[in-house]
């Protein structure tokens, strides 16, 4: 019995939040590439039609050690691209219809962290505000469905037949969502999103060991991108992102080149710098990002890499409709 009580206290050790950098969700370095991932207001908010792909493998030195894929897209409910070709890019839209107010996106995820495995998928509405075609407020709301799945198969038990592991059940769904805020024009944008809205609990076993519960995460994110000159932008960033019992900040600048090529830097709270690259070839793009701790932890773990992948559709769009400008402040501005 003293077996199954010690493999239930790892795995509570694990998975419960405790007053440390541990968190419940995954951590993304390139957010500001594809910010839907962090905050579901901008779904749609750019006006393009957005899919990307993340991967992320952390501590790679480590056996099974944490991993993440997201897949995502986003878009807006504007007019049908055929009606486009059919009209002049000079006969331009100058305000918004309520209809083309509205967003939608889903995500679709698999998180492995340990014997922890989350696969869900994620639906969203926004809705986005257009003031004076300078600025725009956008809101959204997620409703999110995952399967939390108990993997010990590759894990070492001294007694298999003990019965708390036996009675113990290993596979849950859990509902939940997300609901978020964000303003962006002249360069300037801001927002905030809170995750796990329902605070939902799972039973992982009887007695003592019953309480596993996602707890509110919440992000705060803000920017400003602008044109030093026709070829040069720059654009420093922060996020907060936290729990109510710890909070973790990164701190980054940018610096693209004629919009096409971009390196980056991160140093977020937890000891870690983060170096990224990235390109575009007109409507593809691709980041990568290293993570390097600072602790002990760099010579045994090794570091984090992370690719992006992504499509940006709707070039004739955004041309049409004045009012979904770039969060990019010109020069002059």
């Amino acid at each position: 019995m003293r077996s199954g009580i010690l493999y239930i206290s790892l795995l509570v050790f694990m998975i419960l939040p405790f007053r440390g950098s541990a968190q419940q969700q995954p951590l993304i370095s390139q957010y500001t590439m594809n910010k839907f991932l962090v905050n579901p207001a901008l779904a749609g908010a750019t006006g393009y039609t957005n899919l990307n792909f993340t991967a992320r493998q952390m501590y790679s030195g480590f056996q099974n050690a944490p991993r993440s894929f997201l897949f995502s897209a986003d878009t807006r409910l504007l007019d049908d691209i055929h009606i486009l070709k059919r009209n002049k890019v000079e006969r331009k839209t100058t305000r918004a219809s309520r209809t083309k107010n509205i967003g939608a996106g889903v995500q679709i995820f698999n998180d492995r962290n340990g014997i922890i495995n989350r696969t869900g998928m994620q639906l969203t509405y926004g809705y986005h505000i257009n003031f004076n075609g300078k600025y725009q407020l956008s809101f959204g709301l997620s409703f999110t469905g995952y399967q939390f799945r108990i993997d010990d198969q590759n894990t070492l038990v001294l007694d298999p037949d003990d019965p708390l592991l036996a009675s113990n059940k290993k596979n849950f769904f859990v509902p939940d969502a997300n609901a978020g805020i964000y303003i962006s024009g002249r360069g300037l944008y801001g927002g905030l999103s809170i995750t796990e809205l329902f605070g939902s609990s799972i039973k992982l076993g009887k007695n003592k060991f019953e309480n596993y519960q996602s707890l509110r995460h919440f992000y705060l994110l803000g920017g400003y991108k602008w044109a030093v000159s026709k070829q040069i932008f720059l654009e420093p960033s922060f996020l907060a992102r936290g729990t109510i019992n710890t909070v973790e900040l990164d701190l980054a600048a940018k610096i693209f080149y004629h919009r096409d090529y971009w390196l980056g830097i991160t140093y977020r709270t937890n000891k870690t710098l983060v170096f990224m690259a990235g390109f575009n070839v007109h409507e593809f793009y691709m980041g990568y990002a290293y993570d390097a701790s600072l602790g002990a932890i760099q010579t045994y773990g090794g570091g984090s890499h992370e690719i992006m992948l992504g499509m940006r559709i709707g070039e004739n769009s955004i041309r049409r409709f004045r009012w979904l400008r770039p969060d990019v402040s010109e020069v002059g501005e």
